[in-house]
């Protein structure tokens, strides 16, 4: 199989240009997303034919689970589209589960994604609240950007923060689990953030 390994920020990816939509790409990923056994990634994403968009992207994280969105995943793919020279335009259309995303170009790198409208209300998410599925006096922030997480603002240093023990608890929200971010306020232009992905575990970015 022909792949490339690609990496945004630290969020690392294993890139495959295929046609091939009846392919158990679930089994594939858990495969070759291991770190000892296979290539080693945060996901596995799939450039896709489409006949609504310039492209389709699929992402489907380590545990087989399949993403509606990722953030990172779309700049590293809309970089991989230009360096091989498969578009050459300013703007390219991508659809993804979550609905089509827009990414602009200048001078062959990406300067902008669009990611879509954030959206706060708990159906639109999907996540489940009235359960209580973690022991510890967190205020969970639920937001959208076309996958789910929810969000803990945090005054202390981050390093503080017990992310291993806390992150894999908030991420079985349901129906279909969340994406977990502990971040702390530095100042009107700085946050800084830890994440917890659902179907990884703890990344070293999270571009939604």
């Amino acid at each position: 199989m022909k792949f490339t390994k690609l990496q945004t920020a630290g969020n690392d990816f294993i890139l495959v240009e295929t046609s091939d939509v009846q392919r158990d790409w679930a089994a594939v990923a858990m495969a070759t997303c291991n770190r000892h056994f296979g290539i080693g990634g945060d996901g596995l994403l799939l450039l896709l034919p489409s006949t609504v968009a310039d492209f389709q992207m699929r992402m489907f994280n380590p545990d087989g689970s399949e993403a509606e969105a990722c953030g990172n995943g779309l700049i590293g793919l809309a970089r991989y589209v230009v360096d091989r020279g498969l578009a050459n335009i300013q703007e390219i259309s991508v659809e993804t589960i979550s609905g089509i995303r827009r990414v602009g170009y200048e001078r062959k790198k990406v300067v902008k994604i669009g990611m879509g409208k954030p959206r706060f209300r708990a159906k639109d998410i999907p996540v489940v609240i009235t359960q209580d599925k973690v022991d510890i006096k967190l205020i969970l922030n639920l937001v959208s950007i076309g996958n789910p997480h929810a969000v803990c603002f945090w005054s202390h240093p981050l390093s503080q923060f017990p992310l291993s023990q806390i992150g894999p608890r908030v991420e079985q929200h349901e129906p279909s689990r969340v994406n977990f971010e502990v971040a702390r306020v530095l100042s009107r232009k700085q946050i800084e953030a830890r994440v917890w992905e659902r179907g990884v575990g703890e990344t070293l970015a999270c571009g939604s």
